[in-house]
């Protein structure tokens, strides 16, 4: 089944029901699986505009349908500026760490940080490695910059497809190595210019 499914307990009020777990507070709890895919939140920061983020929903949702079946709502929100406190020791880029991590989460729903600013994280020993996302599941927020990007108008949806299927679904990089896979892993290069979909081993994991 589509790993669109969150299973929650509901708590409801019921009369004179014969099915009651706890019969004294009369309340009936039911589990119940809700196929409900997540709507996807794009809030650009700084100097990244509304415009701009809204050329990308199509593009988005044209490869995570071909992936999933499902349309996705994408939402765009009002531009944000980051405070200077996100920025590194040297002022010149902002961590996507800090960012991740002072963010405010959502346990379905997904929200992606969208930005022109180069960003970086530690990496590998070096303290400040620049990057072209971020994203720790199963906190359904990350970010993606096309700050590195030689061609962000052809490049860049495709950089948000990858940290939102690390984000939300903790699809791992490509087992294959397929070079067109979208979730291959960029190796410290900032290229994108071969990947156009999932393979079908990344994607059997989201339909599983």
């Amino acid at each position: 089944m589509f790993r669109f499914i969150i299973t929650f307990i509901s708590v409801i009020l019921l009369t004179g029901c014969t099915n009651l777990i706890n019969k004294e507070n009369n309340l009936h709890y039911e589990e119940i699986e809700c196929i409900c895919p997540p709507t996807i939140y794009l809030q650009p920061v700084n100097n990244f505009t509304e415009n701009e983020a809204k050329t990308l929903i199509p593009k988005i949702n044209k490869v995570l349908e071909e992936s999933t079946g499902v349309e996705l709502d994408i939402i765009v929100l009002s531009p944000k500026k980051l405070p200077d406190s996100l920025l590194n020791d040297s002022k010149t880029r902002y961590r996507a760490d800090k960012i991740i991590k002072t963010s405010k989460d959502n346990n379905h729903d997904v929200t992606i940080i969208i930005t022109h600013d180069d960003i970086s994280c530690s990496y590998k020993g070096i303290k400040d490695w620049g990057i072209l996302g971020f994203a720790l599941y199963p906190k359904h927020t990350c970010i993606a910059s096309d700050f590195r990007l030689k061609n962000k108008e052809r490049d860049f949806y495709k950089v948000i497809i990858h940290e939102f299927c690390h984000s939300y679904f903790g699809l791992k990089h490509c087992p294959d190595d397929n070079p067109q896979c979208i979730m291959k892993d960029a190796k410290g290069h900032a290229d994108f210019s071969n990947k156009f979909k999932l393979c079908n081993t990344c994607k059997n994991y989201l339909i599983k």
